[in-house]
């Protein structure tokens, strides 16, 4: 897939506010690194359908429990 095609993608989910980008602290003026934004999914039933968890049982037991239900 092209990187312009995911950067619209991102656009329109981040205007939909599914996701949340948050640009990275530092700026590279004069560096060759190019450091890109973090992409958070809002919607806690988005992550969970990604990382298939169908039951509250599965989201217990899963390392995400914490997070996904964090309010970003």
């Amino acid at each position: 897939m092209d990187g312009k095609t995911v950067v619209r993608y991102l656009d329109l989910l981040a205007d939909l506010m599914l996701v949340r980008r948050l640009q990275p602290f530092q700026s590279n003026i004069g560096k060759r690194l190019v450091k890109s934004p973090k992409v958070f999914v809002r919607d806690s039933g988005i992550v969970h359908a990604l990382l298939n968890i169908s039951d509250e049982e599965s989201l217990l037991g899963h390392p995400v429990v914490g997070a996904s239900w964090r309010d970003l």
